[in-house]
């Protein structure tokens, strides 16, 4: 029966978790409701792709819609992270970027207009179409034993990928949100013994701060790009972005021994395991 389906179970879920914040945003999309529906719409990709790894069946044409309306909330969070890293900026250089923050909010304010106007036009029913792709014809003991087989794959990849950990940081974080993902969907006791969870959770956070530093020092690029030369606030944001620089690094140190830590581990409950 579909209901004992698990990829179903949790697909229908975020279908969910995705339409209340549609609805939400319809009215005035806020940072809660951004952030909810974009995570919805990650989880119902990583299922997807899920699905295609299990019976090899395409999708991304048909998620176009979605992936558009994904793309809008997410200008619209990019502008909201910057704007809480300006004031966190200010607080911590002591410094004002007045001029920058009204740069950010005059934009924001653009784009929320424009993620309202798309969650508006966006039809709910669009997710309804994948559903029954779902309906497997594997037990969900085989789906548990595929997805563990599937996530350690990726970890090789990781890990093979971990060796230019800076330079494939984007790719990465990718792989790793999709085990991550698609363990959440297994038992617990399943999950944690093939991989920390908690670990992995955090490791996510530290590259999706990387990831919020990195549009930010974009932001001020486009932002200082229109600045004159002798200008005050444009030296401050030269410091500032030097200053980000730093931070991006340290922050990536923080994922890399994360992930060191996962390896060693991981490492370890396999020893354990063959010493039964």
């Amino acid at each position: 029966m579909a209901e004992e389906n698990l990829i179903l179970i949790n697909w229908l879920e975020q279908k969910k978790n995705f339409t209340e914040n549609l609805i939400l945003s319809r009215k005035r999309p806020t940072k809660d409701s951004v952030h909810d529906l974009r995570v919805a719409v990650k989880r119902m990709r990583s299922y997807l792709r899920l699905k295609e790894h299990l019976i090899g069946e395409e999708w991304k044409g048909s998620f176009s819609k979605i992936s558009a309306l994904f793309k809008s909330f997410g200008r619209l969070r990019d502008f909201d992270m910057s704007l809480d890293l300006t004031r966190r900026s200010e607080r911590k250089e002591h410094l004002s970027f007045h001029f920058l923050k009204e740069y950010l909010s005059v934009n924001r304010s653009l784009t929320r207009r424009w993620a309202k106007q798309a969650a508006i036009s966006f039809n709910e029913d669009e997710p309804s179409v994948f559903q029954q792709q779902f309906s497997l014809s594997l037990s969900n003991a085989e789906i548990l034993e595929k997805i563990i087989h599937l996530s350690g794959s990726k970890i090789k990849k990781i890990k093979s990928l971990s060796k230019h950990f800076e330079k494939n940081v984007h790719e990465i974080r990718k792989q790793l949100k999709d085990v991550y993902y698609w363990l959440k969907i297994c038992p617990k006791d399943l999950a944690e013994s093939f991989i920390n969870m908690k670990s992995v959770d955090r490791m996510l956070n530290y590259l999706g701060s990387w990831q919020d530093h990195f549009i930010f020092r974009k932001k001020i690029k486009q932002y200082t790009k229109e600045l004159p030369k002798k200008n005050e606030e444009k030296i401050m944001l030269k410091i500032l972005e030097k200053n980000l620089v730093i931070a991006q690094a340290l922050i990536l140190d923080k994922a890399a021994k994360k992930w060191e830590e996962i390896q060693s581990k991981k490492r370890a409950s396999q020893v354990a395991l063959n010493t039964k």
